[in-house]
């Protein structure tokens, strides 16, 4: 019982995490720094909590699938989702629009274009969905602390 409870408990940290980076950090860097070194900061936070929710998220997984109950199911669709979408944000997306930074050449940006516009707002998309996911996840989640 005590490893849901963790599991559960360090969820919810990432989802503060998340929203705290993409919404309040981000923003305040672009406002009072230069574009460039605003980017590079928000650039490792977004890495740094990317990562850090692949192995939360992992382990949330994992947790549920040893405890596994029909309640839990959707909870752990979500938690699936949000692992699959930051791995593809991490591993596909973020390299497009560090080439386009560097203007470099990236195997996805050659197979489909696309401008650093486009690509970043398709990461924002990703990032804005699982938060939304994770906060679901968490919300249900929660049922573990009546077990």
């Amino acid at each position: 019982m005590q490893i849901k409870r963790m599991a559960a408990v360090l969820a919810a940290v990432w989802l503060g995490m998340q929203l705290a980076f993409g919404y309040v950090a981000a923003p305040v860097l672009f406002k009072t720094l230069p574009k460039l070194q605003a980017g590079a900061i928000a650039g490792e936070l977004f890495a740094f909590v990317s990562y850090a929710g692949l192995a939360v998220w992992l382990l949330v997984l994992a947790v549920q699938k040893s405890t596994a109950r029909g309640r839990t199911m959707p909870a752990f669709k979500s938690a699936a989702a949000v692992w699959l979408l930051l791995a593809v944000n991490q591993f596909l997306i973020t390299p497009v629009i560090e080439a386009h930074k560097t203007q470099t050449a990236n195997w996805l940006l050659s197979l489909a274009g696309g401008s650093f516009g486009v690509w970043h707002g398709i990461s924002s998309l990703i990032f804005m969905l699982c938060a939304l996911l994770a906060a679901f996840a968490v919300w249900r989640l929660s049922d573990w602390y009546g077990d």
